[in-house]
């Protein structure tokens, strides 16, 4: 039994889905890990657990792309959180 047409997106809100929780989702993971790195003095602790909170958080912005409705808004949510930590890795380090 094929799927209800009017639950699918269009195929231009696939893609923009796809690339930003893959992509986005990535840039987002990346640049909050750093942002903690510029915040905190001790940082040996953050290298060893950001290989696993990396990958939960990156997961978790994909499974977040795709519920959202719009693939042009979740790529808006992402950049402006992305500048955010962009901002603060520029005033503090």
């Amino acid at each position: 039994m094929p799927a209800n047409k009017k639950h699918l997106s269009s195929g231009g809100q696939r893609f923009l889905k796809i690339t930003a929780g893959i992509l986005g989702g990535f840039i987002v993971t990346i640049l909050f890990h750093n942002a903690i790195a510029v915040l905190l003095k001790d940082k040996g602790w953050l290298i060893i657990t950001s290989a696993y909170s990396s990958f939960i958080i990156w997961v978790f912005m994909i499974v977040l792309a795709f519920m959202a409705k719009s693939g042009w808004k979740i790529w808006g949510i992402y950049l402006s959180i992305a500048l955010l930590f962009g901002i603060i890795l520029y005033l503090f380090k």
